[in-house]
């Protein structure tokens, strides 16, 4: 058998216990390029078919019982032989081994039972047997960003970049993006629905309009072992993922957290934003992560980031390391609905190795309850060694003690003989009884799982899949509320990339709540303004501001992203002032507005000589002509009203503006005089 069939189905295999993504398991094999390459083709055509094996082990009668007693041989390494059997180009099993054999008696079984699916779904072509969502895949273009950090920030880095796709790789830069095609698919309900793609030549490729820095090529260029890929002067990415940092593009200078950073993309862009100066604190939980992400933007020629193996949540506030952050970018876990072209959505199946897995982990299952409380490692070993403390005899001595025994019963006489012979086969047939349970048990483990019907698995999915997504929304809240609490933090902008309405418009919703429940202290805005299709739900006031991408519409992954920038409030120059209460017969309250006019007699009020009453009584004549003359002896107030606020007076109406005096200068300008009763 060949090596890459135990290849692909040892990465199938880590795809079932979700250790990783194809790729990542596929080139971090140490092996060759080209043998990767041809594992990862492997891989993901197995992928595309692993649902209809499934059904076909089902319906190959005897398949399953000889799959389950034979343990040698692994459910993913028989569901890549039966793709190769049946859907491969090659339509047979290169090499030999167990596998192989096991295969060859039930071939024939195997093509009968496809040949009956084909006719029960009433299709001719094996391709018709796969799903919409694989028949119809969404193909987006590759997205490569150059790097303006490379060879110290030159200034020329993509023309050089564009100059080397040209001259050196033979593609053709063109002068506008290319058109689009739209087709009518049928899916499997029958609806027909319209397709959109960009027909692009395979050496071919573009500028985007938006952002210069990115180039789009055709979806089949691989540039994974590109020259300039592994030596930091591009970097894959695609060009949903570059929009958190170009958008909230801190100044070079500023201090910046990025507070979920691997794999380290947007963090190297935020440091090519700011070239290379200032600081970014690139935080990230999980240490090989970290280190993931410490290796890429070193790749990147990243050299202000500090990077911090911590949760974002576990930062203080009030730390001095942290006293200058005024932008953070929040891209935290979420769903990954919006992720595609990839085939990570295998899980397992009741022939997945999980089940076997766990038969072989139960040992160390009882090892962690004997610790809890039943019995130490302690206790388990002592009974191990006084298990191993039992003699082993020889033949020889055997015989001997045999004969030593037989003497002893014929002189304890015939009738003990007899009761030791019949406790012994009673203690024979519990030891079988024993032995013939625990194998019943380990059936009963390899037993398979009831059939259940594809809308109770829809069904169990979905609620599955909703539980699972509120308790991420929950999380990310979290995530944008700590960053908010930073005491000069300016702008937090927050991204996922998930379709959900829960994780994007809701948790700015509850974010955006929250914030503004005593005053309006942050707001939305409005990113992108010229993207008239890709908006946000209508769910919050100005959700139009935040963007939403989906594949179909802008070709990039499924991608929402919202900026928050904090309102700040200028207390310098105030045109409104509020004054305390003045005391007068009607007791209401008096504003005066704050034209030139008024500040000039309240400035010469402010001298409060009783020498001067009569020059601001003549001063201010023309404004009092309708008022009563006796407003300088009674209330010696010193303050010009005008005909408005006369006539608001008498009317006893509220005003809307007060004068901002301190109680203890309004009692100096205004004593308070008792009126005495006529």
């Amino acid at each position: 058998m060949c090596d890459f069939y135990q290849q692909a189905a040892d990465v199938i295999e880590q795809l079932i216990q979700k250790k990783g993504s194809i790729k990542g398991l596929t080139y971090n094999r140490n092996v060759n390029v080209k043998i990767s390459k041809t594992i990862y083709a492997l891989v993901c055509e197995t992928l595309k078919y692993k649902n209809v094996i499934d059904q076909i082990i089902e319906l190959t009668p005897g398949l399953d019982k000889e799959f389950k007693k034979n343990r040698t041989i692994k459910y993913s390494l028989l569901v890549v032989m039966i793709y190769e059997i049946l859907f491969s180009a090659n339509g047979k099993i290169k090499g030999g081994g167990q596998a192989k054999k096991l295969l060859s008696h039930y071939q024939a079984p195997i093509n009968s039972a496809l040949a009956r699916m084909k006719i029960q779904k009433r299709v001719s072509e094996n391709m018709d047997l796969l799903p919409d969502h694989i028949r119809y895949p969404i193909t987006l273009p590759r997205y490569v960003r150059v790097n303006t950090l490379f060879n110290d920030c030159d200034e020329n880095s993509i023309e050089k970049v564009i100059n080397h796709f040209q001259n050196v790789d033979g593609f053709e830069l063109l002068s506008k993006p290319p058109k689009l095609q739209n087709k009518s698919i049928t899916k499997e309900n029958g609806i027909i629905e319209q397709q959109t793609t960009i027909i692009l030549g395979e050496k071919e490729f573009y500028q985007d309009l938006d952002f210069p820095e990115i180039l789009i090529f055709h979806h089949a260029v691989d540039l994974h072992d590109h020259k300039m890929l592994l030596n930091g002067q591009i970097i894959l990415q695609d060009k949903a993922s570059c929009l958190p940092s170009f958008i909230l593009s801190p100044p070079p200078g500023s201090t910046c957290i990025d507070s979920c950073s691997a794999p380290g993309n947007k963090t190297s862009l935020l440091s090519a934003q700011m070239k290379n100066t200032g600081k970014i604190f690139a935080i990230e939980k999980d240490t090989k992560r970290c280190g993931t992400l410490i290796k890429l933007t070193k790749r990147s020629h990243c050299k202000n980031i500090e990077t911090i193996n911590d949760s974002f949540l576990n930062l203080k506030h009030d730390d001095p390391k942290f006293k200058d952050v005024e932008y953070i970018l929040c891209d935290p876990s979420c769903s990954g609905s919006g992720i595609v072209n990839r085939l990570d959505y295998l899980l397992p199946t009741k022939y997945s190795s999980d089940e076997i897995v766990a038969d072989e982990n139960d040992e160390d299952l009882d090892d962690i309850l004997n610790q809890q409380g039943e019995k130490s490692k302690n206790q388990q070993q002592q009974q191990q060694q006084q298990d191993q403390k039992e003699p082993i005899l020889s033949k020889k001595e055997l015989k001997k003690e045999k004969k030593r025994k037989l003497k002893e019963m014929k002189q304890q006489g015939g009738k003990k003989l007899q009761q030791q012979q019949q406790q012994q086969q009673q203690q024979q047939q519990q030891q079988q009884q024993q032995q013939q349970q625990q194998q019943k048990q380990k059936d009963n483990k390899l037993q398979l799982v009831p059939i259940k019907t594809k809308e109770e698995i829809e069904e169990e999915e979905r609620i599955e899949e909703e539980k699972r997504v509120k308790l991420l929304a929950d999380f990310q809240l979290s995530i944008i509320q700590h960053a908010f609490a930073f005491p000069n933090v300016k702008k937090v902008i927050y991204s996922t990339c998930s379709t959900h309405q829960v994780e994007n418009e809701d948790v700015v919703k509850r974010a955006i709540d929250e914030l503004n429940k005593n005053g309006e202290k942050w707001k939305v805005v409005k990113i992108l303004p010229h993207w008239t299709n890709s908006r946000g739900l209508p769910i919050y006031k100005n959700s139009d501001y935040s963007i939403r991408m989906t594949p179909s519409k802008d070709f990039t992954i499924g991608f929402f992203v919202a900026l928050f920038e904090k309102i700040i409030i200028n207390t310098g120059n105030n045109n409104e002032i509020k004054t305390s209460n003045i005391e007068s017969n009607n007791k209401i309250n008096i504003v005066i507005e704050n034209n030139n006019n008024n500040n000039n007699n309240n400035n010469n009020n402010n001298n409060n000589n009783n020498n001067n009453n009569n020059n601001n009584n003549n001063n201010n004549n023309n404004n009092n002509n309708n008022n009563n003359n006796n407003n300088n002896n009674n209330n010696n107030n010193n303050i010009s009203l005008n005909k408005k606020n006369n006539n608001n007076k008498k009317d006893n109406k509220p005003i809307n503006k007060i004068e901002n005096i301190r109680p203890e200068e309004s009692d100096k300008k205004h004593p308070k005089k008792k009126l005495k009763s006529k």
